[in-house]
């Protein structure tokens, strides 16, 4: 139930997830395609952590396309993550440089300035 494009990568037909990652049903419990194939081909997924799609296609099912990354790992490697890494300057236009950006400890970032406004008006 696959079909192999260009990219080498192993194309799930059956059905899709909402978010168009391949699904089937085995034994009454549904099962990720992804997951089964990572599982066959490499090994046991480590519990807490999941799987990265490095073609960026979430119906790939080919093992080499499939890597274990933690949540956030996955996130920032992910379309919004490189989106929001590409900016330069926060929605209200101040820069993100060395001394205006909080780094959170998932990875986002915060304006410093915007902080400092915010809690201004809250006092």
């Amino acid at each position: 139930m696959i079909y192999v494009d260009d990219n080498e990568c192993f194309n799930w037909i059956g059905c899709l997830t909402v978010n168009g990652y391949g699904r089937f049903n085995l034994n009454g419990v549904m099962i990720r395609a992804h997951r089964l194939s990572y599982e066959i081909y490499k090994g046991e997924i480590p519990k807490g952590l999941e799987i990265d799609h490095l073609c960026r296609n979430r119906k790939c099912v080919n093992p080499e396309h499939l890597e274990v990354v933690t949540k956030q790992e996955n996130i920032l490697r992910g379309e919004l993550g490189l989106i929001n890494k590409s900016k330069t300057h926060c929605k209200y236009g101040h820069e993100f440089n060395e001394k205006n950006t909080y780094k959170r400890s998932h990875g986002a970032r915060t304006c410093r300035e915007c902080n400092r406004i915010r809690a201004s008006k809250y006092r």
